[in-house]
């Protein structure tokens, strides 16, 4: 056992080379070599998510994340990188909760700000986005792609409402005769509505992710923060950003 503990950061070494020669899959498999001789390290668990995560594999990246985050409760970027994985994956609510428990580690977190508005506009909560998205320009006030986002999502926003009329003679078409009324699913717009409100009160990447580093002297460091992403998620001016 504890020669295999010695051999782990070469083998992690490994893994970052089949990395850098964009082998993902071959290190996938090195990682999981990994787990084996370290089960509970959080930074190999963290580092086989970002692999899955890159693979488009986002049930595995948010199981590895989540396990990571067990294993070290204040891992930001574990829950951050959770996050875009579960937005992926269609599974917003749970991508809220995540990405404000990122928040919570580190409130002034711009990417994170970032992210939250456009999980928030996703979920048509666009006056809570904006206000997110000023929070975030507040604080790097010189960022031109927050002021470009702000202007998409008013934009957006204003064409939602103006379309709102239309939406309620849908409604008022899809009701008919079903014995409902609109109040049904106005109440339960009211509801999705409050639960994004309070959880926006709570503690306020690209295709070149980067893996967290494996030494002997700390086995189970802090997460690197990943930049992950692809295709939609990519960002010009601000890699980090997700879409």
């Amino acid at each position: 056992m504890k020669l295999e503990k010695n051999l782990l950061p070469l083998v992690t070494g490994k893994a970052q080379a089949q990395i850098l020669n964009k082998n993902f899959k071959e290190a996938l498999t090195t990682f999981d070599r990994a787990l084996k001789m370290s089960p509970n390290n959080a930074t190999v668990v963290f580092n086989r998510g970002v692999i899955h995560q890159k693979l488009g594999y986002y049930s595995e990246a948010v199981a590895d994340y989540l396990r990571a985050a067990d294993i070290q409760p204040k891992n930001y970027q574990a829950h951050f990188n959770c996050s875009l994985c579960l937005k992926r994956l269609g599974r917003l609510s749970d991508a809220l909760e995540h990405i404000n428990s990122a928040l919570a580690y580190s409130p002034r977190n711009v990417d994170a700000l970032y992210n939250k508005a456009n999980i928030l506009v996703k979920m048509r909560e666009y006056p809570i986005a904006l206000d997110i998205l000023k929070e975030a320009a507040s604080l790097e006030p010189d960022d031109a792609s927050i002021k470009e986002k702000i202007k998409s999502v008013t934009s957006e926003f204003e064409q939602w409402e103006k379309d709102e009329p239309s939406r309620r003679k849908a409604r008022e078409l899809k009701y008919a005769g079903s014995g409902r009324t609109q109040l049904h699913g106005y109440f339960n717009r009211t509801t999705t509505h409050k639960a994004s409100s309070s959880s926006s009160n709570q503690a306020h990447s690209s295709s070149s992710i980067r893996v967290c580093k494996l030494t002997p002297e700390q086995p189970a460091a802090a997460a690197t923060p990943a930049r992950a992403g692809a295709g939609d998620d990519a960002k010009q001016s601000r890699s980090r950003r997700q879409q």
